[in-house]
């Protein structure tokens, strides 16, 4: 008997494997990161709830034929008698019946296992919500890269209006340059110079006349 009530309660791990797809689907677009992410882990929520739900119902009907034992009833009137005694306040008959189960008729056997069986749950317990915890994370940065991303090229829309657009080289360079330079010619923009080929191919030009290209 308490071998299956124990499994019967092991913690589930849906949330867990919500976090580890989630991570598995890093690569995709923002928007649809932030998507994804939502569904699966409102998904992953509900499925949880409902198994716990599910093992609830079960806890009670494991508990209700416990209280027709007419050993645990004994138990029971014996253990209030102790109580009485001592002056103590008793468990109801349910709560006992639910630990008499799970601990195998209060053995020491079963007291230890009960114990083990906690720790592990609340070792579980304390990993998922870590999982979870990462899982909305990851939900987060994908929704401010998609916020990122919108305003971004809200701007370039914008600069694109203007004649302007953004160019990146090497080691990070980055500049809002206009993009309507003829071929074949040098410019000095805001102090800098810059050469575009004739295929149209944009290039700084550093102080030794070295040229590294940039692209929008």
């Amino acid at each position: 008997m308490t071998n299956r009530f124990a499994a019967a309660f092991r913690p589930q791990t849906l949330i867990a494997a919500a976090a580890f797809a989630l991570a598995a689907a890093a690569p995709l677009a923002a928007q649809a990161q932030a998507t994804m992410y939502d569904g699966m882990l409102n998904r992953a929520l509900a499925d949880s709830a409902r198994l716990s739900q599910q093992m609830q119902q079960t806890q009670n009907s494991m508990v209700q034929q416990a209280m027709q034992n007419p050993q645990i009833q004994a138990g029971y009137q014996q253990y209030l008698q102790q109580m009485q005694q001592r002056g103590g306040q008793p468990m109801d008959f349910a709560t006992y019946a639910y630990y008499y189960m799970y601990t195998n008729g209060y053995s020491s056997q079963g007291i230890d296992h009960m114990n083990r069986v906690e720790s592990g749950n609340r070792a579980a317990e304390g990993q998922r919500l870590q999982e979870l915890r990462q899982a909305e994370a990851m939900r987060g940065q994908a929704q401010q890269q998609q916020r990122d991303n919108y305003f971004r090229n809200s701007g370039e829309a914008g600069r694109g209006l203007m004649g302007q657009s953004t160019y990146y080289g090497q080691g990070g360079y980055q500049n809002q340059l206009p993009h309507t330079w003829q071929n074949n010619t040098f410019q000095i923009y805001q102090g800098n110079r810059y050469y575009v080929d004739q295929s149209g191919q944009y290039f700084r030009v550093d102080a030794n006349g070295w040229m590294y290209p940039i692209s929008r």
